[in-house]
């Protein structure tokens, strides 16, 4: 292992600076919730703002249906095995490092299903698209970053919420906010749900449902003002999750019924915490962060039927620790900061084919990752505002793979990537309502290893690296406020050239009975695309939105590393060809109806770079629908999806030949009452 913490014990020094700064030297602390400048009118990030009209959990596939070009082919393990694409770049189901980390409050989330399943009482989402969010976040992938973000109180509110649905759907949550002093400096956020429903998917043999979902989480967050200028942060969330299997179906069948004599369980427990402090220099805005978290899967196991009536049973354990520091440093004209994380990931794996053991394995990753990123902003003489950035990354691990079965062999590996990434982007205003912005960047993604290899020469993968070039224009009327003609539209188109592009599953290997499931590199690929975003007010009540993407990700040299045949120039796996979303709202304001409707598309997603037919789930279009009336103290509210109850797949698993069905039609009502 190359990097050792104490090189960056500065971390932890420099979140101690904050504290020792006197407090007559700064203006007085505004709340702190911006990251980079947030606004729906930017060129950067798409900006989803979650309606108060919904307070009960949602999970992340649905925030992806509202931002163009980012999916998240869901496998229906609370994360685990799921994959999710922004921009034509996507994590690996189980090994790879993700695209696009995510963000809580400020919290990173270290890998691609070590996060909440599920979210509640959100005020807006930001999607960073493109490498050049490593500018500006210390956890950021070669695709973009995903910023979620929480109400800030403003006063004491408390509020519980009920809802029912079929499928044996129930969801109970409270929600509270405080101010812990007059001034209205300090305050606490307090959220607690409950999750449950039948599955939706039937087994015949056994008569019950298989993959029934029962899940508890919590949130706190307090802000304490020690003086005007610093502010303390403490933030923890946890989940629990009891789950049944996995829901997977074999392809081809029917979508909702299976038949085999067992079923398996999916057990996940997640926790964070957090630990921050905020300064108010005169240049800007100084925040140093701890976080730690852990991601337990004990158990994961589920039978499958193959091959034509074999039994095929699984059973995995695995676990996931990270502990990060992250110092930031945001200004109008420059900012910059320090990242180092340290992770520890185990998994362990058993299976049994017909009832002959066919593996026992276990390995460990020890991971370490340091992060600088810094850039400027400045105006020309002719009127361009140009940034100039500079992110440096790198990533060591260790590796170790102990297999008893099918015979006993050991695997230890190290190795160390590194990057160093300009960003430089170019950005005019045409007119007070219009701009264009040009850009480009370098992203990275490091290498690492495969678990589930018994191979010691494959069982290492590269890092993948892109260089990226993207033009926009934006349009704005009237600020966007709610009044008759006002609204946005913005366009982008990109290109990217990728190296070493990561593609896991399952190969076939010549003259052996059994597959190897691995992660290896596409020498080149490249990703063409275009996105669209507008939103308009047709009334002061009736708002219109449209978001569109079109993407184009194409492997342009590679080679099946075991029979050597060449899939250069079909498309790479687990990114749709495009998505769309069509959405029109109502509201007679905070004591009247509102009501929503809204179809979202998407486009054709290949699960193997082979373009396998069979592995392939074609476009298909979902339907949405809400309405309700706010009431003194609350609101009612009834909603739906999938009114057309279309039948699809969510994600698919070509070494199994098993693919998890996207949830049929769902409806049902809730009722929220406030003090």
């Amino acid at each position: 292992m190359t990097l050792t913490l104490h090189r960056f014990a500065t971390l932890a020094l420099l979140a101690a600076v904050p504290t020792l700064l006197p407090a007559d030297e700064v203006q007085k602390l505004p709340p702190l919730a911006v990251n980079v400048p947030r606004s729906p009118y930017s060129s950067q990030p798409t900006l989803m703002e979650h309606p108060d009209y919904s307070y009960t959990s949602i999970d992340l596939g649905e925030l992806a249906h509202a931002a163009p070009g980012l999916s998240i082919n869901d496998a229906g393990a609370r994360g685990f095995g799921t994959t999710t694409s922004l921009r034509g770049l996507a994590n690996t189901p189980f090994f790879s490092d993700p695209s696009v980390p995510l963000y809580l409050d400020g919290i990173p989330y270290g890998t691609s299903f070590a996060v909440p399943a599920r979210l509640s009482e959100l005020s807006d989402t930001h999607v960073f698209r493109g490498p050049q969010a490593g500018l500006y976040f210390g956890r950021a992938g070669d695709a973009g970053v995903i910023d979620i973000n929480t109400p800030r109180p403003g006063g004491k509110l408390e509020n519980i919420g009920f809802s029912l649905g079929n499928h044996g759907a129930r969801n109970a949550g409270a929600y509270a906010e405080y101010l812990l002093d007059r001034a209205g400096d300090s305050d606490l956020t307090l959220s607690a749900d409950s999750t449950r429903r039948d599955g939706y998917v039937r087994n015949t043999t056994l008569n019950r449902t298989v993959d029934d979902r029962q899940s508890l989480s919590g949130m706190l967050l307090a802000h304490f003002r020690t003086s005007a200028a610093t502010e303390i942060v403490v933030h923890a969330v946890g989940e629990r999750n009891r789950d049944g299997a996995q829901a997977l179906v074999p392809l081809g069948g029917p979508l909702y019924t299976v038949a085999r004599g067992k079923e398996g369980e999916s057990v996940t427990d997640f926790g964070a915490v957090a630990l921050g402090i905020r300064h108010l220099l005169p240049a800007g805005l100084l925040t140093a962060s701890t976080i730690y978290s852990d991601w337990r899967l004990s158990p994961y196991s589920n039978r499958l039927v193959v091959f034509g009536g074999f039994n095929f049973d699984s059973a995995i354990r695995q676990t996931q620790r990270t502990l990060a520091e992250e110092v930031r440093f945001y200004g109008t004209e420059y900012s910059g900061g320090l990242y180092y994380a340290d992770g520890r990931a185990h998994g362990a794996a058993d299976r049994v084919f017909s009832g002959f053991p066919i593996e026992r394995s276990a390995y460990d990753i020890h991971s370490q990752s340091a992060v600088w990123f810094g850039r400027r902003t400045f105006k020309t003489a002719n009127a361009w505002l140009v940034t100039s950035g500079l992110r440096v990354e790198h990533t060591a691990k260790d590796f170790t793979r102990i297999e008893t079965i099918p015979g006993s062999s050991t695997i230890r590996r190290n190795n160390d990537w590194s990057a160093v990434l300009p960003t430089l982007e170019a950005s005019r205003e045409l007119d007070p309502s219009s701009n264009v912005t040009f850009t480009a960047s370098g992203g990275f993604k490091p290498g690492g290893y495969s678990g589930y290899t018994g191979r010691a020469d494959l069982a290492e993968f590269g890092p993948q690296r892109n260089w990226s070039l993207e033009a926009s224009y934006h349009h704005f009327r009237n600020d966007g406020t709610a009044t008759e003609g006002s609204g946005y539209y913005l366009v982008r188109a990109y290109a990217m050239q990728v190296s070493g592009y990561q593609i896991e599953r399952s190969f076939a290997v010549p003259g052996s009975f059994t597959d190897e499931y691995l992660v290896v590199n596409a020498d080149e690929a490249t990703v063409l695309g275009t996105e669209l975003e507008t939103s308009w007010w047709l009334t002061k009540k009736v708002k219109l939105s449209l978001i569109g993407s079109l993407c184009q990700a194409t492997l342009k040299k590679f080679r099946d590393p075991f029979t050597g045949t060449s899939y250069s120039g079909n498309r790479a796996p687990y990114v749709p060809s495009g998505n769309a979303r069509l959405r029109v709202d109502y509201s007679n304001g905070p004591h009247g109806l509102f009501a929503g409707a809204g179809i979202t598309l998407t486009g054709t997603t290949y699960y193997d770079e082979r373009e396998t037919a069979m592995f392939a789930q074609r476009t298909y279009a979902l339907i949405e629908a809400d309405f309700g009336w706010h009431i003194p103290r609350g609101q009612v509210r009834f909603y739906s999806r999938n009114l057309g109850d279309r039948q699809y797949y969510s994600s698919i698993t070509p070494g199994v030949g098993h693919a998890t069905p996207g949830a049929p039609l769902t409806w049902g009502g809730e009722l929220t009452m406030r003090w």
